[in-house]
């Protein structure tokens, strides 16, 4: 009987944060969290020895629950010390920076989402109109010096949300479902 109570329990896991995230940067939460931005996301830079980064996946989706998040999937091998920028974009130029962490040395995927709108859903990345979404992931070492750079389109279409962020919006790195 106990087995068929927990069959019919679902935990809705969208807020838990994201395991690979945690390993590879030791946080899930930014030091610095910008909209807006007036700074420009860096150019590309290849990797330097010892580091290899592909951007698998971009794409905007949903959280389990349903609230629309960006999806990201990083195929990495990092070195010690170095900060993560994400930077999203559209046409016109940035609209969200994260910065945080301080990698470790990882070898492998890191999958996490970002979520676009607030668990109460009075805040949101206001995306509605906007069209030609890059993400761009880049590290910096201790001196804020940029030793990866690589943007990527994102795929899928875009959450049509209106608003202002403020809250969860695009702050913690989430787990992927």
């Amino acid at each position: 009987m106990a087995v068929t109570l927990l069959a019919g329990c679902t935990r809705d896991k969208s807020w838990l944060t994201s395991p690979s995230a945690k390993a590879l940067l030791g946080v899930t939460a930014p030091a610095l969290l910008a909209f807006d931005p007036t700074e420009r996301p860096p150019d590309p830079v290849p990797a330097p020895e010892g580091w290899r980064l592909t951007v698998d996946l971009a794409r905007f989706g949903e959280l389990e629950g349903g609230t629309p998040a960006l999806a990201i999937l990083l195929d990495i091998d990092s070195e010690p010390g170095a900060s993560m920028d994400l930077w999203l974009s559209d046409g016109n130029g940035p609209i969200a920076r994260w910065s945080g962490g301080s990698t470790e040395d990882y070898r492998g995927d890191a999958c996490f989402q970002l979520p676009l709108v607030s668990k109460d859903e009075r805040s949101a990345l206001p995306l509605a109109g906007t069209t030609d979404h890059t993400l761009t992931v880049a590290f910096r070492d201790a001196t804020g010096a940029v030793i990866l750079s690589t943007t990527r389109g994102i795929a899928s279409f875009v959450p049509q949300l209106e608003g202002s962020p403020g809250g969860e919006v695009f702050r913690n790195l989430l787990a992927c479902p």
